[in-house]
């Protein structure tokens, strides 16, 4: 198997209710902006938010699309997300050749 360098990035994100998190992940693969999401969870997150210590269950969503529509997708993110201020991690990835080549099939280009 060849790996393909960069060819695909892995932008994750939290939200607190797995309906929810099913709902968001669904929004952006309508929208064209993801290949394919993986909800895992529930996870245990310890962060500090307001000055106050926070413990809470989270569900990471994680997903694939193509390098070129990240803005986008990162502005979709933003702009349905629940949380005043949502993780946003992007990681550009290899992968294997057949993989990338899904991913570029599924996520449309930009309008």
């Amino acid at each position: 198997m060849t790996i393909e360098q960069s060819t695909i990035a892995l932008v994750i994100t939290t939200l607190d209710d797995p309906e929810v998190a099913d709902e968001f992940s669904s929004r952006l693969l309508t929208e064209g902006l993801i290949a394919c999401a993986n909800r895992i969870g529930p996870i245990h997150s310890v962060y500090h938010w307001q000055g106050e210590l926070c413990r809470d269950e989270e569900y990471q969503i994680h997903m694939k699309t193509r390098p070129e529509r990240l803005d986008d997708l990162k502005d979709a993110i933003e702009r349905h997300h629940p949380y005043d201020c949502p993780e946003v991690l992007i990681l550009t990835a290899g992968s294997s050749q057949l993989y990338s080549e899904w991913v570029q099939q599924c996520v449309q280009t930009a309008r």
